[in-house]
């Protein structure tokens, strides 16, 4: 596809978008599944435009949104509340997008989202989407509260599944809530590739005290000892394993969310952090053999959104490439871009993109699984920038 292609198909997820935000049908004002996910689209594809209508338009959308999220919106979730957008300020200010001051109220938003944290923490609920983690994640980016990253690692130490002999760490997480099947979730979204990129974060910043090494070096452990035969099997891990059932691990799917992609990318950092070549290599061979993975039967990707779709594996990608500057990385990523332009084929669609979910197609204006990430992903591409937003999906 051309670059004109791109630039058309942006400006049309573009108008989409700003058609949407001035109507005040607003449903949520999560980072990954509402309204400052659209925001982060527009706040970048205002300064790629140049143009003053869409920078007054951007700016009114932002002015509404703060006057408002911090009043109605209740969740703590890093997904869908106050732990993502709270992220998302500090990371606009970080890149010199946007300053969004809310030194008024940050403080109490910091507090609420501390107390779901610790409700999580009894629950014992770690996700990083929609449970404890993504608290963590907050305050390893501000950097001003290491008791709350303690409290977190204390936390992941002490409800770990520990295998001595192995060096073992596991976490145990419910597979499936509506069939109460129990096991061990591998996945970036929901389950141990997400605790591995967390410590490494933890790692990155300095703190890198013996408990916190012996887990993370446990938890790779785990992992790997999870690999199958990927010629045989179609991929190397399968999405999760569950207690009793080891004839329900199949194959998994090319993705962000689940599957090769996140795994092999949580060992690649795992191994910077505590600068362990062989996790490196290892997470370059999956990550490099998945290059491979085109057709329908090899990815099971159907449609376009950065969860489980064609954009997010050509931002996997893309990110990849610029750890590594091999050109396998960078022609996959073309060819996922090419299959994400494919894909917006829907003629009652946004911009001709829908998104399946449920055994149903439905139109999605989201980061996470619609049309703002697909924007991004494409608008990135386009720009041929540094993709320095995949922090907020745990890409870098």
């Amino acid at each position: 596809m051309t670059e004109s292609v791109i630039k058309q198909k942006v400006d049309l997820i573009a108008e989409c978008i700003f058609d949407k935000v001035q109507k005040t049908e607003w449903d949520s004002f999560g980072l990954y599944s509402g309204e400052f996910g659209r925001l982060l689209f527009l706040l970048y594809y205002s300064r790629y435009s140049q143009s003053e209508k869409h920078a007054l338009l951007t700016e009114q959308y932002a002015v509404k949104l703060m006057e408002q999220f911090a009043e109605k919106e209740n969740q703590h979730t890093f997904c869908s509340g106050l732990s993502g957008i709270l992220y998302l300020f500090d990371f606009l200010r970080e890149q010199s997008i946007i300053d969004l001051d809310i030194s008024d109220v940050q403080p109490l938003l910091e507090n609420y989202i501390v107390s779901k944290m610790r409700w999580d923490i009894r629950q014992m609920n770690y996700d990083f989407m929609h449970g404890a983690l993504g608290v963590g994640l907050y305050f390893l980016k501000r950097r001003t509260n290491p008791e709350y990253i303690r409290e977190l690692i204390d936390f992941l130490y002490d409800t770990a599944e520990k295998d001595k002999i192995h060096q073992i760490f596991k976490w145990e997480s419910v597979i499936d809530h509506e069939k109460n099947l129990i096991g061990y979730n591998l996945s970036l979204c929901h389950g141990i590739s997400s605790i591995i990129i967390f410590l490494s974060r933890v790692v990155r910043i300095g703190m890198s005290d013996e408990e916190i090494r012996e887990m993370l070096s446990g938890a790779v452990r785990y992992v790997l000892s999870q690999q199958k035969d990927s010629v045989q099997f179609g991929s190397f891990f399968p999405n999760f394993i569950i207690k009793n059932l080891p004839e329900s691990v199949s194959k998994s799917r090319m993705a962000w969310c689940y599957g090769d992609l996140g795994i092999g990318l949580a060992l690649w950092q795992a191994g910077k952090a505590l600068e362990k070549m062989e996790w490196k290599e290892k997470g370059l061979e999956i990550l490099l053999q998945s290059t491979q993975r085109r057709t329908y039967h090899d990815s099971y990707a159907i449609d376009a959104g950065i969860c489980h779709g064609s954009a997010g594996i050509a931002m996997t990608y893309r990110r990849m490439f610029f750890e590594t500057q091999r050109d396998e990385f960078k022609d996959t990523a073309l060819f996922w871009i090419n299959q994400t332009l494919d894909f917006s084929s829907h003629e009652d669609g946004l911009a001709g993109y829908r998104t399946f979910v449920k055994d149903c197609w439905k139109c999605d204006y989201s980061l996470l699984t619609g049309i703002s990430g697909i924007g991004l992903v494409l608008l990135s591409y386009l720009e041929d920038d540094q993709q320095e937003w995949d922090e907020m999906l745990l890409l870098s």
